[in-house]
């Protein structure tokens, strides 16, 4: 451990681990960084001012820049570890959680004669949440067809389901693969194998949450659940009895709809609450043209909308 080369005895770090708890270690390193980091500062000013005679107003820009780099880095460092301790939450945690809701967002199970119109829609958003429902099999070597696709707007989530829509449920195909539109989601691997293996659509321009909390620091894949507690602060429930539901079935019922319009919804909304919480470390280092905080992974996919979040 790190801590030891600072004098904390054997008998220090116990009780720091007995007040820290479970999450003991994850402090503890989080405060390593924060440390290494504040020398690192320290010591890029001292070498500075050994190399170049600077006036005393030069001398307190420089130290105020690199304090506020510090200071950066140490928002950020917490950021990761906050991520790193979040995803790990336990159920009984979960269940502590206030429920994640969406009153105010329309749920509309698309029909036949609304669907160009909703397609047109769809088509002039930058980013949608997006997933989709399978019927669940219970025999051996029996696999159901996609049944149903989710897509999240702001403040609407269309469900188009197949048993409704039949032949037009292909024409989806120009909206998810057109590359100008990200689809945000958890776990898109499976829905675009899907997509792609039934209908021929190959789904482009996607964020997968799991992978973007990944690049942060998260130490496992998560699901739906994980994300929103770890982004939101709230508890998105997925009954068992829904999950494994017949989502062929005509009309879905009113769990159903919500089920399935949640986890939509929730994906879009955590894709925003993951660029507010990553756009002042963007900016940030843009601005002084220092050392880039974020993984250059995820800067290369999100830096369009860290830029549209000025």
């Amino acid at each position: 451990m790190k801590l030891m080369k600072y004098c904390v005895s054997p008998s220090k770090l116990a009780w720091l681990r007995k007040e820290f708890g479970k999450d003991a270690d994850g402090l503890m390193a989080a405060m390593d960084a924060a440390g290494t980091a504040y020398l690192d500062n320290l010591n890029a000013l001292t070498e500075l001012q050994k190399s170049e005679r600077v006036s005393a107003e030069a001398e307190n820009a420089i130290k105020a820049k690199t304090q506020l780099q510090a200071q950066r880095q140490w928002a950020y460092l917490w950021l990761q570890q906050r991520i790193a301790l979040t995803t790990r939450i336990d159920d009984i945690e979960l269940a502590a959680l206030a429920v994640f809701e969406f009153q105010h967002v329309r749920i509309e199970v698309v029909e036949p004669s609304e669907f160009n119109t909703v397609l047109a829609l769809l088509q002039a958003e930058q980013v949608l949440g997006f997933d989709t429902e399978t019927r669940a099999s219970f025999e051996r070597g029996v696999q159901h067809p996609l049944s149903l696709i989710q897509i999240a707007t702001a403040n609407t989530c269309y469900l188009f389901q197949h048993a409704i829509l039949g032949e037009q449920f292909i024409q989806l195909k120009a909206l998810l693969e057109d590359e100008t539109i990200l689809k945000v989601g958890v776990g898109l691997r499976s829905d675009a194998h899907a997509l792609r293996r039934q209908w021929g659509i190959n789904v482009a321009s996607t964020l997968d949450l799991n992978w973007a909390l990944a690049q942060l620091g998260a130490e496992k894949e998560m699901g739906t659940r994980q994300l929103v507690a770890a982004l939101l602060g709230a508890r998105i429930d997925k009954p068992k009895k829904v999950t494994l539901s017949n989502w062929q079935l005509v009309p879905l019922s009113s769990a159903q709809i919500h089920y399935a319009a949640a986890d939509a919804l929730a994906a879009l909304k955590c894709f925003n609450a993951l660029i507010t919480q990553l756009t002042p470390f963007y900016h940030a280092s843009s601005a002084v043209k220092a050392a880039l905080l974020i993984p250059s992974s995820l800067i290369m996919p999100l830096a369009k909308y860290f830029k549209d979040a000025e």
